[in-house]
């Protein structure tokens, strides 16, 4: 089965080249500017560090990078969606929470509670808000991505799935 995302429009925020493969491959059309009805945002795993040698800059950036800059680009997306009177799709990708110490996984605990709370606030308007924890950038997660962002996963929101998390 081909063609999943045909005639939609994506913006992948964040590099990943396996998801942006998958979703040109199911037929959407890669953008980095103007209306979409898809955005992903990748946060790439930070170097781990344990608690007591982060300094207080290095937790804020985590934060911003895995929380605060996630909430304000879904917000804008949301926005957008509404003022053309569609739905979208929404996707977080990123490292499970325990994987690279307290300050990412303060940012991703808090962003599967985030992921959840916009699902069910949003759905109303079309909007769905799904994450993908996992350590792979593999073809699973470039499929299970396309999967999630297309009409087939239409009642999928507020989903925090993890993804090869026993390897």
């Amino acid at each position: 089965m081909t063609g999943w995302l045909s005639g939609k429009r994506a913006r992948v925020e964040g590099d990943s080249s396996t998801i942006e493969t998958a979703l040109a491959s199911q037929g959407a059309t890669l953008v980095s500017e103007g209306d979409y009805d898809i955005w992903i945002h990748v946060v790439e795993p930070s170097a781990v560090k344990p608690a007591h040698e982060l300094t207080h800059t290095e937790w804020r950036e985590s934060l911003h990078s895995g929380l605060d800059a996630r909430f304000l680009g879904a917000k804008n997306f949301a926005d957008q969606c509404r003022a053309r009177g569609e739905g979208g799709a929404i996707l977080y990708v990123s490292a499970p929470e325990q994987a690279l110490g307290a300050d990412h996984a303060a940012a991703a605990g808090a962003l599967g509670n985030l992921t959840k709370t916009l699902g069910v606030e949003w759905a109303r308007d079309g909007i769905r808000v799904n994450s993908i924890l996992t350590y792979h950038n593999d073809e699973t997660l470039g499929n299970l991505t396309a999967y999630l962002v297309s009409d087939y996963a239409a009642y999928v929101t507020g989903a925090v799935m993890g993804v090869g998390l026993d390897d």
